[in-house]
């Protein structure tokens, strides 16, 4: 009996960590769930037309308000059911919404309402926390392997890490990077033990206030602000003097949605390394382990823009360029969906405003070699994207 009440308290905890980071998330990137924007959609289906306005805002809103009722009500599984419907349903409308944080807490919410009963079930209980758990070891573990390479190193390491060297007297050495995806992995692994769990929960808190000290004061991507503070949570209450749970019971599924889980957050991920899936749904943020575009574009079609887009257009050498990294940073505060056909999208959009095919090029580098961070760029003008 006291094992599943512990269970209840931890799945009310959970429920309320995830309603308000997501919410938290929605409100901090609120452009990205609706259709009246200038930065493109990506929709799943070429043709699916955009939710037109003002019904775009109304599913906003509603996603909002039943994450509201999901903290209130103590028996939620028919609200997280329309809301995983609905929030599901909109991602279809653009893959732009596919961000890690939409992405973890969508299947975290899903596990609570494929295992939630209207009557207290110590067994389906602890199922939806297993599989929550496995969620985030996955998340830890293939973070850290998606940053053992030679861009995060020498490349996004030592521009994260820019805050600290204000107090440090001297630079940081190269390898200093090997630390962050060695940590992580480490979490990964002593989580899933009963003797290191306890260190592993602690070291992760920790890791979180470095991530959130290191963010804070560049004022980057503060959509992952609140993800940050959340898996301090969720380790928290998945996994601080967890006794009970087994590395077994944790990976080895017994049910169907615990299967599916394995699947998308524990066999798919390395498939990413080799470009057979997609590296957001990976865990591969802030790893440097990902494709990236950059528009070239001459005078003519920046000069016929929409007033708002210039401002993301580096101007000071040779040739132009568009940043669409700082365009989606911009104007939906997330980063771009770094996908080379999220990339033909966006690049479609600006070639509207090209005379010439020409005129407009897609720059679309390869991830870069693990040894030596080295990418390969291939170039797409306007009539070869598809």
């Amino acid at each position: 009996m006291g094992s599943g009440v512990e269970s209840d308290r931890k799945l009310v905890w959970l429920k309320v960590t995830l309603a308000l980071a997501l919410g938290l998330g929605f409100i901090l990137s609120w452009r990205l769930w609706i259709s009246s924007r200038q930065f493109p959609l990506v929709p799943v289906i070429t043709n699916l037309p955009p939710v037109p306005f003002p019904l775009d805002y109304i599913w906003f809103a509603l996603l909002l308000g039943l994450l509201l009722a999901i903290c209130i009500r103590s028996t939620p599984r028919k609200l997280l059911i329309a809301f995983l419907a609905l929030a599901g349903l909109l991602g279809l409308f653009d893959q732009m919404r596919w961000q890690p944080w939409f992405y973890q807490y969508f299947f975290m919410l899903a596990a609570l309402a494929f295992y939630a009963r209207k009557k207290p079930d110590a067994k389906n209980s602890r199922a939806a926390l297993d599989c929550c758990a496995l969620i985030v070891v996955c998340t830890y573990f293939w973070s850290g392997i998606q940053k053992l390479n030679a861009s995060f190193i020498h490349e996004v390491w030592p521009d994260m890490s820019a805050p600290l060297l204000r107090f440090l007297p001297g630079s940081l050495p190269p390898l200093t990077g090997l630390i962050i995806p060695l940590l992580e992995i480490c979490i990964a692994l002593g989580l899933l033990t009963r003797r290191f769990r306890n260190a592993s929960v602690i070291l992760a808190i920790a890791t979180h206030a470095v991530i959130l000290a290191l963010l804070i004061p560049t004022g980057e991507n503060t959509v992952v602000w609140p993800w940050n503070i959340a898996m301090g949570f969720f380790v928290l209450i998945l996994f601080w003097q967890n006794k009970e749970s087994t590395a077994r019971r944790i990976l080895v599924p017994r049910r169907g949605f615990h299967a599916v889980v394995l699947i998308l957050f524990g066999i798919l991920p390395p498939l990413s390394l080799i470009g057979l899936w997609d590296s957001y749904l990976s865990s591969a943020l802030y790893s440097g382990n990902n494709y990236r575009g950059v528009i070239y574009l001459n005078r003519p079609v920046m000069d016929r823009l929409p007033d708002n887009l210039p401002q993301y257009v580096w101007t000071n050498t040779e040739p132009m360029f568009l940043d669409t990294t700082k365009w989606a940073y911009g104007e939906l505060n997330v980063p771009v969906y770094p996908e080379p056909r999220v990339f033909r999208r966006i690049t479609e959009q600006v070639c509207r405003y090209a005379e010439h095919p020409s005129d407009v090029q897609l720059g679309l580098r390869e991830r870069p070699n693990v040894l030596t961070g080295v990418r390969v760029t291939t170039y797409y003008d306007c009539n070869h994207l598809r």
